[in-house]
């Protein structure tokens, strides 16, 4: 019987040498959509929460008003859309209706001036207010936001809003511009609900990041997306990150004593999703060892399909023959160096929030030392300047850290 989703398990490691002692695996587990198969397109129910304080005036203002034109042109009959915006005040735009009155989604967006300050969880609210009206399983249920300044006080609030948007299946893409307002904050968004997040440096990319996030959502054929791993006795997982379309480490909420539970969210058809696990295999004799088993479940609401599963064990072998046991995967291990530079830099961003300067400097070092072994010269770049930054301030800079940020966990777009 032919699945309509394929997943693919690969190791770092065929073999393993004999040591005596626990060693180091990495699984790389990906699924996608199944070759030959045709999926149904999902219906959207899409919320633009988007900002117009008075930083958004000029270029960026119009822009957006384009990319959102953009939205309103691409959508079909059947989708759902709703815009509020968003200052120190928010407003309902335009209340969750189909899609079919693009004049007047168009003409309402041209009267929108900006003022006030930022206050992103009153927009967060009313725009989550507004998709669970259309709320559906069978509709891809999603969120934009996009701002460019700092929220007032309210990080909690918003935090809170994206944990619940992700436990009823509502992911939240999340889009800064510029360089002055919070990334962490955003990456956050993104992450606790499954979503997606964009750094935009100059407002002409508004209407390119509006575009992937509509052909995303016109590609999502599964939902509910679930990876199980369960270890053989013995084995232990440490790490897992989620590396499709960003990197993302996932540890704190998958792991789960000795087996592992990843909440996924949807896939999009095209591009498909990913997971990364680092697990610890004990000392074994010399022969086969089953590592444990993968299985994947997800729902198609177009084909009426709910709760389907795929599985696949997987293995290592234990061996003495040492040329054997040195063979390494490239495509996984290449993986494995981007999730490395993404953790480097990430410890190297708390060490400057605690304080500790050195350890950040000598965390840059090193991430900028992979990023140079990897050919991501620019990103290796950015990261000598920071360190700069750091001796001669004690700080890293607003638009250095973005690009790290951004830069890393984004390493994987080149893969696809």
């Amino acid at each position: 019987m032919k699945n309509e989703l394929n997943m693919r398990c690969v190791t770092s490691k065929n073999a393993l040498p004999v040591t005596g002692a626990e060693q180091a695996v990495y699984a790389l587990v990906e699924i996608k959509a199944g070759t030959g198969t045709s999926l149904g397109s999902l219906p959207t129910n899409f919320s633009l929460v988007l900002d117009r304080s008075g930083s958004m005036d000029g270029e960026k203002m119009d822009n957006l008003k384009e990319a959102v034109g953009y939205v309103a042109d691409h959508l079909s009959d059947n989708d759902l859309v709703s815009v509020t915006i968003f200052d120190d005040q928010v407003e309902t735009l335009i209340p969750n209706q189909q899609a079919r009155n693009r004049g007047e989604i168009k003409d309402r967006l041209t009267k929108v001036i900006a003022r006030g300050g930022t206050q992103i969880s009153d927009g967060l609210k009313a725009g989550m207010a507004e998709v669970r009206k259309g709320y559906a399983k069978d509709r891809v249920n999603r969120i934009l936001l996009l701002t460019d300044g700092q929220t007032w006080d309210d990080e909690d609030a918003c935090l809170k809003l994206a944990d619940e948007a992700g436990k009823q299946g509502i992911a939240i893409t999340s889009i800064g511009i510029g360089d002055d307002w919070n990334e962490k904050l955003l990456l956050q968004l993104a992450e606790r609900s499954h979503g997606n997040s964009h750094w935009i440096q100059n407002p002409v990319s508004i209407l390119d990041a509006f575009r992937q996030e509509v052909e995303g959502m016109q590609a999502v054929a599964a939902v509910n997306l679930r990876v199980t791993a369960r270890m053989s006795p013995g084995v232990k997982p440490k790490r897992v990150f989620a590396t499709v379309p960003m990197i993302s480490d996932i540890s704190g909420k998958a792991v789960r004593g000795a087996n592992i539970t990843a909440d996924l969210g949807s896939l999009d058809g095209k591009r498909g999703q990913a997971i990364l696990i680092e697990a610890h295999v004990p000392a074994q004799k010399a022969g086969r060892c089953r590592l444990g088993q993968i299985e994947v479940t997800y729902d198609l609401p177009s084909e009426g399909i709910k709760a389907k599963s795929i599985k696949t064990d997987v293995y290592v072998t234990f061996t003495d023959d040492a040329a054997a046991a040195a063979k390494v995967n490239a495509e996984v291990m290449n993986l494995v160096e981007k999730v490395s530079a993404f953790k480097l830099q990430t410890r190297a961003l708390t060490e400057v929030e605690a304080g500790n300067i050195a350890a950040a400097t000598r965390k840059l070092q090193s991430a900028a030392t992979v990023l140079l072994t990897m050919g991501e010269d620019d990103l290796a770049a950015a990261a000598e300047q920071e360190i700069l930054s750091l001796k001669k301030t004690g700080t890293l800079t607003a638009a250095g850290t973005k690009k790290l940020e951004y830069g890393t966990r984004k390493l994987t777009m080149a893969l696809k």
